[in-house]
């Protein structure tokens, strides 16, 4: 093999390596920008000096990493007649904080200590360490804004207008919930969150939208919740997963048949994620690449478990539901079509 040809492998070789720690590095410092709020005080218009002496920063090293945001150009760099450099957030930046933030609070803030700590799970088993839950429903929530909530609200309007009452199990931060609260006057909704991180959250949320009176949130497991109240609809939005990954096929399947014995009337909206790892067409692309890869990497070592949208239907057929809707996220969002929404009814059928 020519030197040439050496070295145009390893340059190649060498663009893809430092491609990955790119995305590291930007990962991280745009996550803590997130948390530290400084993309929303660029909005306001604080200058450096402002933004270091309100945070309490060093100014030097501020500087130095909103360079290095200027090379990636979430912030754009700019020097005055006198001489004076400044920064101002980008469109992108702002895009960041507007769109995209829930993928970074949901995979860095949430999934970060799983990613970190593979070896370790692998030789000690899935309670090494744990997600942040906090920042799991938060993440989740946020994501969810751009297709599980427009889905979802479109599904359940053409099944049923006018729905007053959903019991939400796994509502994370809540936000769902505040979001057809405010579309719809007459909804009222209990939450069911396991994660104390999320839960209080989502306390803080429904507060802060003052909608107390109208959304109530229990701080507990799918499993130990017993819904007092027929609900329009009982939604399952990236939970049965977990329930499938921590308690069994069986177990779920016991479960989900018990809602329909007890609650007839009710319909079960459903969102799962298609487990459709050897479609390459699909994970070689762009949000396969970027999501959807490292997205069922980590399940397994959280004790979820993903399945194909053929398993989800086989297991609703078997827990006695028959699928009277289904429809993936809009493709304009994600062009995957891995995320479905199904609307299901207890036929009093099944295992």
């Amino acid at each position: 093999m020519s030197s040439n040809v050496v070295s145009n492998e390893f340059l190649t070789g060498l663009e893809k390596s430092l491609g990955y720690i790119r995305g590291f590095a930007a990962s991280q410092v745009i996550y803590s920008f997130l948390q530290e709020g400084i993309f929303s005080l660029l909005e306001d218009g604080l200058d450096i000096n402002a933004i270091a002496q309100k945070k309490g920063f060093a100014p030097n090293l501020l500087r130095t990493v909103f360079e290095y945001l200027a090379v990636e150009g979430i912030l754009e760099k700019s020097t005055s007649e006198n001489g004076q450099v400044n920064f101002q957030i980008s469109n992108y930046g702002k895009n960041i904080s507007t769109y995209y933030q829930g993928w970074f609070n949901l995979l860095i803030g949430g999934y970060s200590p799983i990613f970190a700590n593979i070896p370790n799970i692998m030789s000690q088993g899935t309670n090494y360490i744990s997600r942040n839950g906090k920042w799991v429903g938060v993440g989740a929530c946020q994501i969810s804004q751009n297709d599980v909530f427009p889905l979802a609200n479109k599904m359940m309007e053409e099944i049923k207008p006018n729905v007053k009452t959903i019991v939400d199990y796994g509502c994370g931060s809540a936000l769902g919930l505040c979001e057809f609260c405010n579309q719809n006057p007459n909804i009222k909704a209990i939450g069911v969150e396991p994660d104390e991180g999320a839960y209080q959250a989502g306390l803080n949320l429904v507060a802060a939208k003052n909608l107390q009176e109208r959304i109530t949130l229990v701080n507990s497991a799918a499993l130990d919740h017993e819904i007092n109240e027929v609900p329009d609809f009982i939604l399952f939005w990236f939970v049965l997963q977990e329930i499938y990954g921590q308690n069994g096929e069986a177990a779920l399947i016991e479960f989900i048949k018990n809602i329909g014995v007890n609650f007839p009337d009710s319909y079960l909206h459903v969102i799962e994620v298609d487990y459709a790892i050897d479609n390459e067409e699909v994970m070689k692309s762009p949000l396969g690449l970027g999501f959807y890869n490292p997205y069922f990497l980590l399940h397994p070592f959280t004790d979820q478990k993903l399945v194909s949208d053929q398993k989800w239907t086989e297991i609703f057929t078997k827990s006695g539901f028959e699928i009277i809707k289904k429809e993936a996220v809009d493709p304009k969002v994600d062009p995957t079509g891995l995320v479905i929404g199904y609307v299901l009814k207890y036929a009093e059928s099944g295992v």
